[in-house]
């Protein structure tokens, strides 16, 4: 079981560093959970990739259904109240843009509610090195 922050998730649609790296790792896992955040943050970087010429047209469609296809399996945490108390002390703690601490809490708070922590899957280093603080196992495709 691992949670999926949308800067690892991107990389399984766009080519570039890690992609094969998630891609390998996301064949093996049966639960992918992901907060519903990464919806709006996909559409992001899909746009500004198409935008800045860094993925065609053609490529940028092939993703986006591929996407979508894999939004109807992923576990979908909710922007809920009971997690704006961790929210808060994330970014109180860390030096965490909302976003991050919103996909930080997110896993923190699904490992709590199983009552095991999560693998925690990002390829941002800040949002890496709190979530380590805050005691999940960590993976960033593409950095060994």
């Amino acid at each position: 079981m691992i949670y999926l922050d949308t800067s690892a998730l991107v990389k399984k649609y766009a080519i570039e560093s890690g992609t094969a790296e998630i891609r390998a790792l996301l064949m093996n896992e049966d639960i992918i959970i992901t907060s519903k955040l990464t919806y709006a943050e996909v559409c992001a970087s899909f746009a500004r990739k198409l935008r800045e010429d860094n993925m065609g047209k053609g490529s940028y469609n092939k993703a986006w259904e591929s996407f979508l296809n894999d939004w109807e399996v992923f576990t979908l945490v909710e922007v809920r109240e009971e997690i704006f108390p961790l929210i808060h002390k994330l970014t109180q703690t860390h030096q965490l843009r909302g976003a991050d601490a919103v996909h930080l809490s997110s896993a923190l708070w699904v490992g709590e509610e199983i009552g095991k922590p999560l693998l925690f899957v990002a390829s941002d280093s800040r949002l890496l090195r709190a979530a380590t603080i805050e005691g999940l196992e960590v993976i960033n495709p593409g950095k060994a």
